[in-house]
């Protein structure tokens, strides 16, 4: 092999290596593989448990604008217990689904942003809306509001 393509394999190489690392700061992307993706039910809905309770989510509909979009919020807790927000233990990401149909969905950063999100939507001829909140270690949780 010539220098010269030797030289530009090794910076090539390097740049790999570079653009790996900073895709995933401080090893971030690993937790991926860690997180528990398993769909929880409560075990008695009209009775939840206080875990239950820390990681199901709340549906709050609010004002509806001028061009007809509500605003949807969605909190990740209920009867004043909030889901923490820590290194080992956070609400990885919120989705909201109109009928069955996903309409947006936010992905949270360990102990920089808490379990809370917010969407406009048209709910016009919706007939209800669901909301998936992933725990890290929790699995994901669900809430419907019929509309």
């Amino acid at each position: 092999m010539k220098r010269r393509e030797a030289i530009k394999l090794t910076a090539l190489a390097t740049l790999g290596v570079a653009v790996s690392a900073s895709a995933c700061p401080s090893g971030s992307c690993d937790m991926d593989s860690k997180k528990n993706r398993k769909l929880m039910v409560p075990k008695d809905a009209s009775n939840l448990t206080k875990g239950e309770l820390k990681h199901t989510p709340q549906i709050t509909l609010g004002d509806t604008d001028a061009n007809g979009y509500t605003l949807v919020e969605i909190t990740v807790g209920q009867g004043g217990i909030i889901h923490p927000s820590t290194k080992g233990h956070w609400i990885d990401f919120i989705s909201l689904y109109v009928d069955k149909k996903l309409v947006g969905k936010t992905e949270l950063m360990a102990e920089i942003s808490r379990g809370a999100a917010a969407f406009r939507v048209n709910l016009k001829s919706a007939s209800y809306i669901t909301a998936n909140a992933g725990c890290n270690l929790h699995g994901i949780w669900t809430s419907t509001v019929k509309l």
